[in-house]
């Protein structure tokens, strides 16, 4: 186990850019099956709840493979590769996310969009909550970081920005499809998963995190999207009977 994650942390960029290219496959795939249905979304929140689960139940495997990793990023990442990665992180800061959230909500309204407004500051302001009331209620410690380019205080299960990422940068790119140009909608698409992993991947090269935070923040915040789409779609459908 400890050679796997060795091995991962001496080839870091170029697994990265493998796991990358894995999620942008799976991504074309589902864009290629169209939009979930309803009952197809529901299953999507019922599954990431339960990885949630299942991550939160601290299993020995996820314990020893998380304390592996961590060790590993911590004395085999160089340098320049942990500057990079504090670089990425940023786009997943609280206070980038807030800005973010702060001028997509002024534009949603300014276009009147009020359905898609309301379902913005539902998902993000419930997300960030959410993220909250489950590290105070788990009070994970964070693996040593010494490496001095970023101090993290606060618990870490599970990751924020991972979680706030997911959420914000994915249901952006939800709300903006339908006024894409078809040929621009699959990209965007891509780039919104790059980053979103990118910035989860950067909070374990930084050794902030361990790797099932950011799983356990990914699920959790693909339950509030998820889900809160769903609730917003079944209102309208009611609306338009």
């Amino acid at each position: 186990m400890t050679l796997i994650a060795t091995t991962v942390a001496r080839h870091l960029p170029l697994l990265l850019c493998g796991l990358i290219g894995v999620a942008w496959l799976i991504t074309a795939a589902l864009w290629r099956r169209g939009a979930p249905s309803p009952t197809s979304q529901w299953r999507i929140v019922a599954l990431a709840i339960a990885l949630f689960g299942l991550l939160a139940t601290m299993p020995p495997a996820v314990v020893a493979w998380d304390q592996a990793i961590a060790e590993a990023m911590r004395t085999q990442v160089p340098r320049p590769q942990l500057e990079a990665a504090y670089a990425i992180t940023w786009f997943g800061n609280f206070e980038t996310l807030v800005v973010i959230g702060g001028i997509v909500a002024l534009a949603l309204a300014a276009c009147r969009r009020w359905s898609d407004l309301a379902l913005w500051v539902a998902v993000t302001l419930g997300n960030g909550l959410l993220n909250r009331l489950l590290k105070h209620g788990f009070a994970r410690a964070r693996p040593l970081h010494d490496h001095g380019l970023v101090i993290e205080p606060a618990y870490s299960f599970p990751s924020g920005h991972a979680s706030g990422a997911l959420a914000v940068y994915g249901l952006l790119a939800i709300l903006l499809m339908p006024h894409l140009a078809p040929a621009a909608r699959l990209p965007v698409l891509l780039a919104t998963t790059a980053l979103v992993l990118m910035v989860g991947a950067s909070r374990v090269i930084l050794h902030v995190h361990f790797a099932s935070d950011v799983l356990a923040g990914y699920a959790s915040a693909l339950a509030v999207v998820v889900a809160g789409y769903a609730l917003r779609e079944r209102s309208l459908r009611r609306a338009a009977r």
